[in-house]
């Protein structure tokens, strides 16, 4: 019964729209992460994540 309900739904749409997106999203994430250069991997790996002095 709630299949004929969901199946004429328009609002079937925007949960799957949703999912597309964030689908996309990663896609687009994980490609610029595998595809990175090693030289920009090892600058990043360098950088400080915070000051070496406390300020007192």
């Amino acid at each position: 019964m709630h299949q004929e309900l969901f199946a004429h739904s328009p609002l079937l749409a925007l949960p799957v729209g949703a999912m597309l997106l964030f689908l996309a999203a990663w896609l687009a994430t994980s490609l610029r992460v595998l595809t990175r250069p090693k030289a920009e991997i090892d600058a990043a790996a360098r950088l400080p994540l915070e000051d070496d002095h406390e300020r007192r």
